[in-house]
């Protein structure tokens, strides 16, 4: 790509995200121009306040293996008796972050205080007196620093000011600078050890040599790969380029799509779905063998970002990975992880952009304008329209829920037509819009959706449920529309479901759907007295009553379904008036028992109880 194509790509791709993305890999740049640990940890630190605007203080804590303790090796925004500063694992803030292996974004001063409740008094005053401000800090971020298995340490930024406060778009940032930096660190470490060595030991010269040139060349690979992504040569490239130096073939597989790229007749396309079920949970590389495959073996490599799994990087071979393979691969990875979350970025972002134009023409009234935000949506009007809305259950990790979404998103995509629809992503649903010519074609439309969230269900643990509205097209009627696909999904996750269900399908239902569930325990405890608050003791008239209603009160089908004589069945029914002191025979009596069933059997008997 030339000087003049990369800049119309770089306008074309213009936005506050690919600035601080490329901001950040020139950092990178700057901190691996040096081997020298102290060097590399300042320049770390001079780079993250360039990066994150925001922050007005931090340092960076490495591990130290003698006293099981995080030091402080680097510093900004604060004075020398930070260096003091000494956390055990599991103390504090930085502790369990190092400990647990997790981020903690924290916004506000409360909630920063409440988490270093078991701060030992000693650092507590070193922290407080090295603070060169007066101000308390107002947010904080803080992630492990992670060199492939291994935490090394943690980096934490402070903001004292309550404007521009950290955003999810920041934390995604930080823990990316976190992987480069992890190995700017452990190659500024392992340079150390070999100088030290070679010092103190000359009879092991030829084996520092070699890892001298090891090291050298990890640096080269490095700075290659990191420089490839900074002049935005995509996915495809990094990946050719990993191709060419290890001389093997190199792809990558797409759990969000079931893409590989670079796209090839790659013999692994059949069995991709299995290998993400296999290594969606897993940080470590695997060596699988596939039986149909003329090259049976493959080295996978699982492509995170913290908790959210993002593909494989999948070699082909036979053997086990030579050391320079090795180092590709461990350069390599934190490289395509940073390119897919750029991509991830604009995804969202215009999943964003989209919702506010779709928001802006639910709330129109006027026919021309509704139609013309409808045009620069890609659509156009036509007769009837649906709305289905999905959320996604199962995960408590907003962030894997998240890019579990993103994937069920790319599978609509590949089934439904192309013509008058839109789907996005945001606000924790997908959101499915479209206009038809006629039922036939909503119908057909629904169908797909159905099939489409059915055979998620059957794949995955994560569950999808979905609900629905159909109707006519008319100005203002979007917003009505959208709503009862809202109350159509409230449905759904009121009785704990998963699947796909329409709004016209919930009758009477959707008077209740909005009353607390203490309102309806209310109504049926006074209703059904002891029959409901000792259902297990009066298990058998419990289950008769059931019947009995459900049969529209006749004897002899109620008799026929629980197999007992009808005299049987009218002592039962006598016996259950007496109790409830009430008479079927009378119209408000029966209804309200009636009412009573119904609430049951959609509001708690979910499981069939």
């Amino acid at each position: 790509m030339n000087e003049k194509s990369l800049a119309q790509y770089r306008k074309a791709n213009d936005s506050e995200a690919d600035r601080h993305i490329e901001t950040l890999l020139e950092s990178f740049r700057t901190i691996t121009s040096t081997l020298e640990l102290d060097e590399v940890l300042r320049k770390i630190m001079r780079c993250a306040f360039t990066i994150f605007r925001s922050t007005d203080a931090g340092y960076i804590q490495l591990f130290d293996e003698k006293s099981q303790k995080l030091i402080v090796k680097a510093f900004v925004g604060f004075n020398d008796r930070i260096q003091s500063f000494r956390v055990d694992i599991g103390e504090s803030i930085v502790g369990k972050v190092f400990r647990d292996g997790c981020v903690r974004m924290l916004r506000t001063t409360k909630e920063i205080y409440d988490h270093m409740s078991d701060l030992s008094e000693e650092n507590f005053k070193i922290l407080h007196s090295s603070i060169k401000s007066e101000k308390m800090v107002q947010s904080l971020l803080s992630v492990p620093i992670t060199y492939g298995e291994k935490r090394i340490g943690v980096m934490t930024l402070h903001r004292f000011e309550k404007e521009e406060q950290p955003s999810e778009r920041d934390l995604l940032l930080l823990q990316s600078f976190a992987s480069h930096i992890a190995i700017a660190i452990r190659n500024a470490q392992l340079h150390e050890e070999v100088q030290k060595n070679l010092n103190e030991v000359t009879h092991l010269f030829n084996k520092l040599e070699t890892a001298n040139k090891l090291l050298q060349k990890r640096m080269d690979i490095h700075n290659h790969l990191t420089r490839l992504s900074i002049e935005n040569k995509g996915l495809n490239s990094i990946l050719t380029e990993m191709n060419s130096l290890m001389g093997k073939t190199v792809v990558f597989a797409d759990y969000l799509d079931g893409s590989f790229s670079p796209s090839s007749q790659f013999p692994f396309k059949k069995a991709v779905a299995d290998l993400f079920m296999l290594l969606k949970n897993k940080t470590t590389p695997v060596y699988v063998w596939i039986s149909d495959c003329s090259h049976a073996s493959y080295y996978v490599h699982p492509i995170r970002s913290e908790s959210v799994f993002l593909g494989c990087l999948i070699v082909e071979g036979n053997g086990p990975l030579s050391p320079e393979d090795r180092l590709v691969v461990e350069q390599g990875v934190p490289i395509l992880t940073l390119e897919l979350m750029k991509r991830i970025s604009r995804s969202d972002l215009l999943y964003r952009e989209t919702y506010e134009k779709y928001h802006k023409f639910l709330k129109t009234k006027n026919p021309l304008q509704a139609e013309a935000i409808v045009e620069e949506l890609g659509m156009s009007i036509k007769k009837f329209i649906q709305t289905v809305l999905i959320e996604l259950y199962g995960n408590s990790d907003p962030y894997a829920r998240a890019n579990d979404a993103r994937s069920l998103v790319a599978h609509l995509e590949s089934r439904l037509p192309a013509e008058n629809r839109l789907v996005m992503f945001v606000n924790d649903k997908i959101i499915l819009f479209s206009t038809t010519s006629n039922e036939r074609e909503q119908a057909r439309l629904i169908a797909l959706v159905r099939d489409v969230i059915d055979g998620w269900n059957r794949r995955f643990t994560v569950a999808a449920r979905a609900g629905v509205s159909t109707g006519m097209y008319y100005p203002g009627y979007a917003e009505e529309n959208h709503n009862k696909a809202e109350k159509a999904l409230l449905y759904l996750k009121r009785q704990n479901k998963k699947g796909i269900f329409h709004f016209h399908e919930m009758g009477v239902g959707r008077l209740f759907l909005h009353h607390h569930l203490s309102e309806i325990e209310s109504f049926l405890s006074e209703t059904l007295s002891v029959l409901w608050t000792e259902r297990e003791t009066y298990k058998e008239l419990w289950q008769t009553l059931i019947s009995y209603v459900e049969n529209s009160r006749s004897m002899a089908v109620t008799a026929k379904q629980l197999h007992i004589h009808p005299n049987t069945l009218y002592h039962r029914m006598k016996k259950i008036e007496d109790m409830l002191r009430i008479d079927f025979d009378n119209y408000e009596d029966h209804l309200k028992i009636q009412l009573a069933v119904y609430l049951y059997n959609h509001f708690y008997d979910v499981d069939g109880e």
